[in-house]
């Protein structure tokens, strides 16, 4: 079984952090952009975050286009290098991390720290759902190989039909029912373009779905659960051959 470890050329794409909560009562999403001086040095490009919501009515005559509403759910906050993302929502806070990717050590504290901001203007009841996603993508030779060099949960083709495939997605989710974790667990091959090659796109949502208070300093050690979750999907999805590439 491959051993969890450090990898110096991790092939991750993008890393999230993400507390969904439930708003408290008579919250606005505008109320969020009073975080704007709180961050404008670290994250000086701030967008607006709409939703939109199509109503059909059911009436004699001639078809109408829908009706459609568009509200804020709330903002997007980017670095000057549009590397790093957060969101503030009325439902929640994410912290996106684009390629390159440092550390989970230099990440968190610093997710940490903007729920912390994030919870002192919306004020939200309770955390209704904790998650850590990471998305890999790890690239495939021009030259003839099978996935099961790299994966060790490859998809399969009987034996009696061609063995080229030209893509596949498989999803599953895994449960840790004594820690009450789960973890979807999606791998898709990418189609390649004349520019890019073959790759295979490895996606790790572990998340816990309960209520905590939001001051709970159980959070912190649940986020390190999922951590670890991840850590272990991870290491034993891939062949040892493979992980041995990024170090």
């Amino acid at each position: 079984m491959p051993q969890p470890r450090y990898l110096r050329n991790a092939p991750i794409t993008e890393a999230i952090i993400d507390l969904r909560v439930k708003a408290a009562a008579g919250f606005h999403a505008e109320k969020l952009a009073e975080l704007k001086p709180h961050l404008i040095e670290r994250f000086p490009k701030m967008e607006q975050q709409r939703g939109v919501q199509a109503m059909f009515e059911m009436i004699p005559g001639p078809s109408r286009p829908p009706t459609v509403q568009v509200g804020i759910r709330g903002y997007f906050f980017k670095s000057a290098d549009e590397k790093t993302i957060v969101q503030f929502r009325v439902d929640g806070f994410t912290v996106n991390r684009l390629r390159p990717y440092n550390s989970w050590e230099e990440l968190f504290p610093q997710a940490m720290e903007l729920w912390g901001l994030y919870c002192t203007i919306s004020k939200p009841e309770v955390i209704t759902r904790l998650a850590v996603r990471y998305i890999n993508r790890i690239e495939l030779p021009s030259d003839p190989f099978t996935f099961e060099e790299y994966l060790r949960a490859a998809p399969i083709v009987p034996p009696e039909l061609p063995q080229d495939v030209s893509s596949f997605l498989t999803r599953i989710t895994i449960l840790d029912r004594e820690k009450n974790l789960a973890a979807h667990v999606a791998q898709a091959l990418e189609a390649s373009g004349q520019r890019q090659q073959p790759a295979i796109i490895f996606d790790i949502d572990a998340y816990k779905e309960s209520e905590f208070a939001i001051d709970d300093p159980a959070v912190k050690m649940i986020f390190s659960q999922l951590r670890a979750l991840k850590n272990l999907i991870f290491f034993n999805y891939l062949t040892e051959e493979t992980l041995r590439k990024f170090e």
